[in-house]
């Protein structure tokens, strides 16, 4: 068999494999105590294709997710149902629960089910990520975070008893979404009850923002004309605030890698 047949291991071993591996060589440990070098590759052999096509498929969600905060100004007041249908996000929600109190017309649970598409768009995509990358691509994910390189030592050392509550509860967690979800593939989650997990936490949170927007009313209405009125500021701001978290890690990493150099030209 060629190297490019090898399998890849899709996730910790299982228990009693008679592995020699001490165990803490396959912890997550936290960023700054990991080895410094190339992370944008998640495979240990050369990429197959489903490797290359889950690589790509998570590099387009992020320009998705950009493409779709140009174009909330432009639906957010005028078609918030199909804004949360393409992005699922939760200013897109709680406006489609406003418009319901105002308008009248629309039901709450086409609220809720209108945002589950939209919301899970990419979940499977992530978990097929941990199945495919296991380790690798938790570390990938957590790097920039603590708790994220916390949570994902929990979801080693616990494994599927783990990741079914936690892509339950992912909505309500403080860790990524998308760390969540490659963790639970990683972790040895099926594909079904990840399913199921993941649509009925998305529901749960669906409904929760829907009746919010609900309860503000024709305040949340106002909110979303406002957004739309300035579409060049909302646009601006918007994109800010997806872009800051990821140039304050970058800065972060940077300062704490001249540190290291510094150190060593010191000793």
């Amino acid at each position: 068999m060629t190297t490019l047949d090898r399998a890849e291991p899709a996730g910790p071993p299982a228990p009693g494999s008679g592995s020699a591996a001490p165990a803490a060589s396959s912890v997550v440990q936290p960023p700054d105590a990991r080895p410094h070098g190339p992370r944008w590759r998640p495979w240990l052999v050369p990429p197959r294709v489903r490797d290359q096509l889950c690589l790509a498929g998570i590099a387009l969600s992020g320009l998705y997710a950009l493409a779709m905060i140009s174009l909330t100004p432009a639906l957010i007041s005028t078609r918030p149902v199909l804004l949360e249908l393409m992005s699922g996000s939760t200013s897109s929600i709680m406006a489609a629960g406003a418009f319901s109190h105002v308008e009248g017309k629309l039901q709450l649970t086409a609220v809720v089910a209108a945002a589950l598409p939209g919301m899970m768009k990419f979940d499977l995509l992530f978990w097929c990520a941990g199945v495919l990358w296991g380790q690798r691509v938790a570390e990938m994910l957590a790097r920039r975070s603590r708790h994220a390189a916390a949570f994902a030592r929990q979801a080693e050392q616990r494994r599927a008893k783990f990741a079914g509550p936690a892509v339950l509860l992912s909505a309500f967690l403080p860790v990524p979404s998308p760390l969540i979800y490659a963790a639970a593939g990683w972790a040895g989650l099926r594909l079904i009850p990840f399913i199921i997990l993941d649509l009925i936490g998305s529901a749960v949170w669906a409904a929760l923002l829907a009746v919010l927007g609900y309860l503000m009313g024709s305040s949340g209405v106002a909110a979303a004309n406002l957004v739309s009125h300035y579409a060049i500021a909302s646009v601006t701001g918007l994109t800010a605030i997806a872009i800051a978290p990821h140039a304050w890690h970058a800065l972060r990493s940077r300062q704490a890698s001249w540190a290291r150099s510094r150190a060593a030209r010191q000793q």
